[in-house]
């Protein structure tokens, strides 16, 4: 219940995670700057026509979990949808603590989000994927967005948004940005600051908030330099993030006298104090939607269409693609059961079992490496049992 404390300070590492992408593939940069470009040839026609249409973007979550207690409820995720929605379309109540010299500039960006109804096979989804991985900490390295590295590959990113949701190494969030390549796009969320909690200083569902405004093309307010430029006409210099909940004004790069725009969602101040998008940061995420946008293809997605099977796939049963590893086989005295994928083993009764199905050893796993005397075993074949919260070890072995 505790947990959201263990992050003293918002860890966004989008900037960092952008650049070392940048390393591997200089081409990404020219993209950015192609999608810039395109931003400032169209953003003056859609600040006339931004107010007429809602954006509604299909989302799959994808939940990558090793302990029980990492794959996340429903309501939870449900509860992440419904706090972007809130903050997306200004309906959170909090905007009276805007403080007045910035409340007309606070936007409604008419852009909304639901999980996906349809998924890219036209089949029926719940816009939900889980599965169980062997990792127990994910890097900012995009192995969580890939099936080979244990983790989960995407859904097609023109029809998509792709939240990844599991256990991350100190920071609270990442995203991609347009430009990026298609097979990582999307946004990499802490299972500890994902979704309305209400418990902790990430409470609010509004670490998402924030990966989702890079997702649509914002930078941190900042720049990610001192008193960078984040290509917002209307959100003040400052000098760096901003940590806490502040409530005083704060100037920062001569930004007198109104202070520094702490209480928007780009900064890294407490979800409590995080309440707006400006007008300019809103015509810039529209603008991604225009025809040959990068954002654009989303607006013909079918993902929350009518599905073509009501039947919805099933779910991995874990661990499905791991198995214990039993060695040596043959073994004459001594076998080593192999459980280091997954600890939730240890403490469950593990059996072997004759050709007859008479129980011979029963023993209680005490260690992820299990070591198993068969010395009295009489030579023939055998099979280890193991039965944990429906899911089931059956390996064979043979006695020498």
């Amino acid at each position: 219940m505790i947990s959201n404390f263990l992050f003293a300070q918002r860890e966004c590492g989008s900037f960092e995670y952008h650049n070392k992408l940048i390393q591997i593939d200089p081409t990404i940069e020219g993209s950015q700057k192609a999608i810039e470009n395109f931003i400032n040839i169209n953003k003056s026609s859609v600040a006339k026509t931004h107010q007429l249409k809602t954006i509604t973007i299909p989302v799959i979550v994808h939940v990558l979990y090793h302990y029980p207690g990492e794959d996340i409820p429903d309501n939870l995720i449900k509860s992440q949808i419904s706090a972007l929605n809130r903050d997306f379309r200004k309906e959170n109540a909090d905007t009276i603590k805007i403080p007045l010299a910035f409340k007309s500039l606070a936007a409604d960006c008419g852009v909304e989000f639901q999980l996906a109804t349809v998924d890219k096979d036209g089949r029926a989804t719940s816009g939900i994927v889980r599965k169980y991985t062997p990792i127990t900490k994910w890097l900012p390295d995009d192995k969580i967005k890939f099936s080979s590295e244990m983790g989960d590959d995407a859904w097609d990113s023109k029809s998509y948004l792709n939240i990844w949701v599991g256990t991350l190494a100190k920071l609270v969030g990442y995203s991609s940005v347009p430009g990026d390549p298609t097979n990582r796009d999307g946004i990499v969320i802490s299972n500890k600051a994902f979704g309305i909690t209400k418990n902790g200083i990430y409470d609010q569902g509004r670490t998402a908030v924030h990966e989702v405004g890079h997702w649509l093309g914002l930078r941190h307010l900042w720049g990610d330099a001192d008193c960078g430029d984040d290509g917002i006409a209307d959100t003040p210099k400052q000098e760096t993030f901003t940590n806490g909940c502040p409530s005083e004004i704060r100037p920062s790069c001569d930004n007198s006298p109104n202070g520094i725009m702490y209480m928007d969602y780009m900064d890294f101040t407490n979800d409590d104090c995080l309440v707006m998008f400006t007008e300019g940061q809103k015509q810039k995420m529209r603008t991604l939607f225009e025809p040959g946008g990068p954002r654009y293809s989303i607006l013909s997605s079918n993902g929350l269409g009518v599905p073509t099977t009501e039947q919805i796939p099933l779910q991995d049963t874990p661990p499905r693609w791991l198995h214990v590893k039993i060695y040596p086989d043959p073994a004459a005295t001594e076998l080593t059961v192999n459980l280091e994928f997954d600890e939730r083993w240890v403490g469950k009764e593990l059996q072997v079992i004759n050709v007859s199905g008479q129980v011979e050893i029963k023993q209680t796993i005490i260690s992820k490496i299990h070591k198993l005397d068969i010395s009295k075993l009489k030579p023939g074949l055998y099979f280890i049992r193991a039965v944990k919260d429906g899911d089931r070890i059956l390996e064979r072995f043979v006695k020498l």
